[in-house]
């Protein structure tokens, strides 16, 4: 597998936004602003802000769900039975018949099941791929951008929770930061890639 095959669409998704961005801005610093962008420039920041986040947030949960499809493929390939796997698992707990599952052993977590898990902060992130078997923090490049990104997530939950303006970011600085993003997302690809390979 060389990439999740989610990676393309949401590099794209990043690319339309920071075209979107980058046009907002002319139009603002032009010689005959249009009015209705400058006087809402602010409140357009603060929504790529937003976007590109929520863009972020969604690339996780595809991609654990490209993960959690492949681990199942591969299970239904062994034929493991589930409750065996279960009383392995758990040998001190006796199951009630109503708990027992005579069929082979699968991983039944959905992407709504996931979303109380994703977040935008790569700690957390990083936390809840180690329930996939993933080290995101034994990856130098994720070392390197978990602070950048962090701070991009921060600012968004203040605007977001905090009513905080975002004064102090500007258009220029949202394309830099999807840009940066997109190097992080095509990075974590490449390490849930690697990792379903073994």
């Amino acid at each position: 597998m060389e990439n999740s095959g989610q990676i393309s669409g949401y590099c794209l998704q990043l690319e339309k936004l920071k075209s979107i961005i980058h046009t907002a801005n002319e139009k603002i610093i032009c010689e005959s602003p249009d009015k209705f962008i400058y006087e809402n420039a602010n409140f357009l920041t603060k929504s790529f802000l937003v976007i590109m986040c929520a863009y972020l947030e969604s690339y996780i949960k595809d991609v654990l769900m490209v993960a959690i499809n492949e681990i199942n493929i591969r299970l239904d390939s062994t034929k493991l039975p589930h409750n065996l796997i279960k009383w392995a698992l758990n040998q001190e707990k006796e199951f009630k018949d109503t708990e027992l599952k005579f069929e082979n052993l699968k991983i039944s977590i959905t992407k709504k099941k996931l979303d109380d898990f994703i977040s935008g902060n790569p700690f957390r992130t990083n936390n809840l791929f180690k329930k996939f078997g993933i080290q995101l923090d034994k990856n130098e490049t994720f070392n390197a951008q978990k602070e950048k990104i962090s701070s991009i997530i921060l600012k968004r939950n203040s605007v977001i929770h905090h009513n905080d303006e975002a004064s102090d970011v500007s258009n220029e600085d949202l394309i830099e930061n999807i840009e940066f993003m997109k190097k992080y997302i095509i990075n974590i690809d490449k390490i849930v890639c690697n990792h379903l390979q073994c």
